[in-house]
């Protein structure tokens, strides 16, 4: 009989937590899976999925203007959106559905609702009992921060936590924050026909992508109505009348006051660790959240962490990433697994969508010199998007001097989809010429940027081999126009 009362307590009912103990529960260890709210986590149930889906509604909003360069004719006079946060608040329910409690316990996966809280580094404290575990996973996410300052305790605003429980959409919203929640709010509310300003201290939105990228990004969004305004802070926030205003200054000392009906924050999260006395369990913890090794272990070696509550990146696919790390490292003896933090991909769902695998190209270069090569593939090229009208974007490839891709950046339709075959080719450190002989249907997006860019890198190849130069040179019949069949792809 066992010590203890269960072989793993995960503390987290989201991404990470479900991740955990599926795979637990696959090994056929008794598993305990504590849950303080609603099932789901903040990826499914405030962020993710609901972003998402209120971006969809835009694009459908989107698809009816454009719908005269399809050869329809449509009179569209008006729109109602009072509907939309309805439609949100489905989308969530259908999701949340999925992952009911009654799906776990079929997989033998026992649920518990409450506050944890730890007594020491094998007992956890969930109401009036103490139960046991071997080993533990803490996986309970974040919250949005607060802006500290004047006004802001008497000022409404919304968070990712409420946003979507109003019954209707404003007509015009501040929002703080722009990095890849605010941006893409900013970009779904825009699309709704929202009139919409964005305020960023940093003196660039998404600060973390590449900045070509970005600026083809911010310019984009410009021309759609959206009002950037960078390198500036908010230092005070009150109420006008029914609608919210926010006092702004830059570097230069010169201030503006903004005023809207809604006022939305998103300038980052901060990790839930409040309650659970990680202290009494030796688990030390640093202003980004809980401290573990690239094996997920925290400083308490029976206890691991995943997911937003450790960071660096705070996304759906790097939580349940170092979820089967640290489920695998806490089971599993002999087999253990490390993080790589260079293999992480995310999406931003712009309009187009902008994906980012690997290292940008200021990354690359500090790192490798003048020994990058960058290639670049426009939409206005590519056929399939002349057919669906979306010819705007582009796709930059940053490969070391072999050919080897460093960072894949696309921004285009379908982009979202297409960074997995950018990520498959960075983990496997496969050189981007091999696509030279990799099939792709046609006529499609990954045909256009992934097979061509293979032409491309593979035409390069031939180029810089010295003896298909001379060959090309020297033999009969032969001429070098390699460089004029890579501009013709």
């Amino acid at each position: 009989m066992s010590r203890y009362d269960y072989d793993l307590i995960i503390l987290g009912g989201g991404i990470a937590g479900f991740s955990a103990a599926g795979m637990a529960a696959g090994l056929g260890k008794k598993v305990l899976l504590v849950e303080k709210g609603r099932l789901g986590g903040n990826c499914s149930l405030r962020t993710c999925i609901p972003t998402k889906a209120l971006i969809r509604a835009g694009e459908a909003f989107g698809n009816l203007e454009a719908a005269s360069e399809f050869g329809l004719e449509c009179q569209l006079s008006s729109i109602d959106t009072s509907l939309v946060n309805k439609y949100v608040r489905r989308v969530i329910e259908e999701v949340g559905a999925i992952d009911n409690p009654e799906s776990f316990k079929q997989m033998g996966i026992d649920i518990e609702f409450g506050a944890p809280s730890f007594v020491d580094r094998h007992r956890i404290k969930l109401g009036s009992r103490i139960i046991s575990g071997n080993k533990f996973i803490i996986a309970t996410g974040s919250s949005p921060a607060r802006l500290n300052v004047e006004g802001a305790a008497e000022t409404p605003y919304f968070t990712t936590e409420n946003i979507f429980g109003e019954d209707k959409l404003p007509a015009s919203i501040i929002i703080l924050g722009g990095g890849p929640a605010g941006i893409e709010y900013a970009t779904a509310y825009c699309m709704l026909g929202l009139k919409v300003t964005v305020v960023e201290l940093a003196e660039t939105i998404l600060a973390r992508e590449d900045r070509e990228m970005t600026k083809l990004v911010a310019d984009r969004m410009r021309q759609n109505g959206v009002a950037l305004l960078t390198g500036w802070q908010t230092v005070r926030l009150y109420r006008s009348g029914k609608e919210v205003s926010a006092e702004i200054k830059n570097a230069s000392g010169e201030t503006r006051v903004l005023t809207a009906e809604a006022l939305l924050m998103t300038i980052g999260r901060v990790p839930n660790i409040e309650g659970l006395s990680l202290d009494k369990a030796g688990v030390a913890v640093t202003p980004r959240g809980i401290k573990t090794d690239l094996g997920m272990r925290t400083t308490a070696d029976n206890i691991y962490a995943a997911g937003d509550v450790v960071g660096p990146f705070q996304t759906g696919a790097v939580a349940e990433y170092q979820a089967l790390i640290a489920a695998n490292n806490a089971l599993i003896p002999l087999i253990k697994k490390r993080a790589d933090y260079r293999t992480i991909l995310w999406i931003t769902y712009t309009s187009p969508p902008l994906a980012h695998v690997g290292l940008t190209e200021e990354e690359a270069r500090k790192r490798y010199g003048d020994k990058v090569k960058i290639y670049h593939y426009e939409y206005s090229r590519m056929r399939r998007a002349r057919v669906d009208r979306q010819d705007f974007g582009v796709a930059k490839f940053i490969t070391d001097a072999g050919g080897k891709p460093l960072g894949i950046h696309i921004l285009g339709l379908h982009a979202e989809e297409m960074a997995h075959e950018a990520e498959l080719l960075r983990v496997y450190r496969k050189p981007l010429h091999t696509l030279h002989f990799v099939n792709h249907a046609y006529p499609t997006y990954s045909e256009a940027i992934f097979k061509r860019m293979g032409d491309i890198s593979y035409l390069d190849r031939m180029a810089a081999n010295p003896i298909i130069r001379l060959g090309l040179e020297l033999m009969p019949g032969f001429v070098n126009n390699l460089e004029k069949l890579k501009k013709k792809l």
